[in-house]
């Protein structure tokens, strides 16, 4: 007794010395630590959170492996539920209500996943900004648990509640009255008193839905003593529903006879929202499991068609270099007759235009996918159309022995269009046909109009096509057999080129075959346009070949050009094309080289690469364009670029080049540009 005296004086003064704000900080502590759930306070403003002792002991954490950090426990919350609470506590620190709650999973420190309640409520300052947030977590990890067990659990947790602090009841089987204790009017949404009322007041609370199942066990439970045992909803005076547990039995007199039906009644509406939160969540997973397959399987054909694509690619290109560099090698190592020097010249510039064919089907690829294929729209000739791809494809026909045959209506009339795109697109079918045709097979064309539209279709008495491929044959990088060993080449981009174009036109494209080994015949129907209209003027059959001599005999005689380049070989090659058609050359790796000319010489034409180390083309002809010089500032000017979008011209030209001149060059085509800059022309 002594010693608690002697105790108390010191506790006393312990406490006197403390002033209020540790009084209430002591108090809070120890209300921390009598509470039997984890509570957390965070600091705002510190970001510092404190955690109560049965947080540790709740999710198994040593108080060293805690870090004070907000973020610590948010990076420990399932990734599934991460972002949403995260989003959550930010709303209401953002201001958005004062009370925060979710039902999250969470890991503990033995690594085991818990399932929580986590409550929190903000404290804000005189401003209204939120200081600190202070919140009580309950484990729910068995109430999860218990779900999977709780059908074979159900007659002792129901037993169980007849002993627990459970609504009860009472019916008088004599009078019918009813007896309920306070915590079933609790759970009815009453005055939390015991009452007696007629038995009807209670079968009027019961959901009207419900109602015949109630009455019914009743009167069997009367008549039959059995358990009086349903699962139904109740309806508050608040409108709002309950799903309660009612289970019950009849109390009898020593002799047998029937004076009581009693029970107790569980609200259970948490645990059948729990139920129909885990059916819904089963749903969804199962929705989502087969929508991850579907997206699954359709990643895989994706990715193989992709890697076939890139093989078949890396073939085509591999496939005209071996001729390059094998032709190239010879012609530079031994000692060939002029006859073979002229057969490796005219493999190699075969195989040169066959890459660039490829790259070229590649970038129209990529602008489909992007959007940026414009047409450049004039009335179209269909039958001048037809002709000039016939005249075309008709050199690599007869080399097969394949009959080319033509079948036109006389007036086939004209499309609005544009006429290099519906050449490349008839261009394409009858390349196709020719490539799939065996030798002295035979490809038609026909072309009917039928009222406002004409249609051409190409037919072959090729290969045929799988009637299992038919729908795939216009998509993008699919081909009848990408095996290795096909025995055709291409990259599958083609026919999709084809239906693209065709569609910018307004008209549709259409593939027909009756299986393997039987033709295929493909189908263009275009609209036709009103009026009476006159074709832009074509070039006679052989009209390209004369215009190009015409070009080739071009002299840049007397001509002083400046030519920047960093590709050595690329630079050595333009550089003596150049002088062979008589100009005289200077040549620069980079810019700074090339402003450095110009600041000594006085050239006639600039021609300049655009992607260049350090520094552009672009960035060449924006110093060109600003120079004090104006004969410098006025230079005619071309870009000789590997970037050969549309895009990519118009930016050139934007950018102050007169001429764009893609990669790889004709000789011929690049003397011709720079001719006519110059005035040669």
């Amino acid at each position: 007794m002594n010693k608690v005296n002697r105790e108390q004086p010191s506790c006393m003064a312990r406490v006197a010395g403390m002033d209020e704000v540790d009084v209430q900080r002591e108090r809070y502590r120890l209300l921390a630590r009598a509470i039997k759930d984890a509570i957390w306070d965070w600091d705002l403003r510190t970001d510092q959170v404190e955690r109560n002792p049965t947080f540790y002991e709740v999710f198994r954490y040593a108080p060293e492996q805690v870090e004070p950090a907000g973020s610590w426990w948010t990076d420990r919350i399932h990734p599934e539920d991460r972002d949403r609470v995260a989003r959550g506590i930010d709303e209401v620190v953002r201001g958005e209500g004062d009370c925060w709650s979710d039902h999250y999973r969470v890991y503990r420190g033995d690594g085991s996943l818990a399932r929580v309640f986590d409550r929190a409520y903000v404290l804000r300052d005189a401003s209204g900004t939120a200081i600190r947030v202070v919140g009580s977590l309950v484990d729910l990890t068995e109430r999860f648990q218990m779900e999977s067990a709780l059908r074979d659990r159900e007659d002792r947790l129901r037993l169980a509640t007849w002993a627990a602090d459970v609504g009860t009841w009472r019916i008088d089987l004599e009078t019918w009255s009813d007896t309920r204790d306070a915590s079933l009017n609790r759970i009815l949404g009453l005055e939390e008193i015991e009452t007696t009322q007629d038995v009807s007041d209670w079968m009027s609370r019961v959901h009207p839905e419900d109602r015949d199942a109630v009455i019914d066990m009743h009167r069997r439970c009367v008549n039959e003593r059995c358990v009086y045992d349903i699962i139904h909803r109740i309806v508050r005076p608040d409108g709002s529903i309950r799903w309660v547990h009612d289970r019950g039995r009849i109390i009898c007199d020593p002799q047998g006879a029937a004076l009581f039906l009693t029970g107790a009644v569980v609200d259970i509406t948490g645990l059948k929202q729990l139920e129909e939160e885990r059916t819904e969540l089963l749903r969804r997973e199962q929705r989502a499991l087969a929508q991850s397959e579907g997206d699954r399987l359709r990643a895989e054909e994706a990715n193989r068609i992709k890697d076939e694509f890139l093989a078949i690619v890396s073939h085509e290109l591999r496939t005209p270099l071996t001729a390059i560099l094998g032709w190239a090698r010879l012609i530079k190592e031994r000692k060939l007759d002029p006859e073979r020097i002229q057969q490796g010249m005219a493999a190699i510039e075969r195989s040169a235009r066959a890459q660039a064919q490829i790259v070229d089907d590649i970038l129209m690829v990529s602008r489909i996918i992007t959007g940026k294929v414009r047409l450049s729209t004039h009335p179209v000739d269909v039958a001048a159309a037809i002709a000039a791809a016939v005249d075309t494809i008709t050199p690599t026909a007869s080399a097969k022995d394949i009959e080319l045959c033509v079948e036109l209506d006389e007036d086939l009339g004209r499309v609005s269009g544009d006429r290099d795109r519906l050449q490349q697109v008839l261009w394409n079918l009858l390349s196709n046909a020719v490539k799939f045709t065996p030798k002295r097979g035979r490809v038609t064309v026909r072309a009917r109009r039928a009222g406002a539209q004409v249609s051409i279709s190409v037919t072959d008495t090729g290969k045929g096509i799988d009637r299992s491929f038919l729908p795939y044959v216009f998509d993008r990088f699919r081909q009848g057999d990408s095996s290795p060993s096909r025995a055709h080449g291409g990259l599958g981009l083609g026919l999709s080129i084809v239906r693209h174009l065709v569609e910018l036109h307004g008209g549709t494209v259409e593939a027909e075959s009756e299986g393997a080994g039987r033709g295929a015949t493909f189908t263009v129907t275009l609209p036709l346009r009103a009026g009476s209209w006159q074709a832009p003027a074509t070039s006679p059959p052989g009209g390209a070949g004369h215009a190009r001599d015409d070009v080739a005999s071009t002299s840049l005689s007397g001509l002083h050009i400046l030519l920047v380049e960093d590709e050595p070989d690329a630079r050595e090659l333009i550089a003596f094309v150049l002088e062979q058609a008589g100009a005289r050359v200077t040549t620069a790796a980079q810019v700074s080289e090339a402003l450095r000319v110009l600041s000594q010489e006085r050239p006639d034409v600039l021609v300049s690469d655009i992607g260049m180390p350090e520094e552009s083309g672009y960035t060449l002809i924006e110093r060109v364009r600003a120079a004090v010089r104006d004969e410098i500032r006025r230079i005619p000017a071309v870009a000789l670029t590997a970037y050969a979008r549309v895009e990519d011209r118009r930016r050139a030209l934007s950018a102050g080049f007169q001429r764009h001149v893609a990669k790889p060059i004709d000789p011929s085509d690049l003397i011709g540009v720079i001719a006519g800059l110059a005035g040669r022309a």
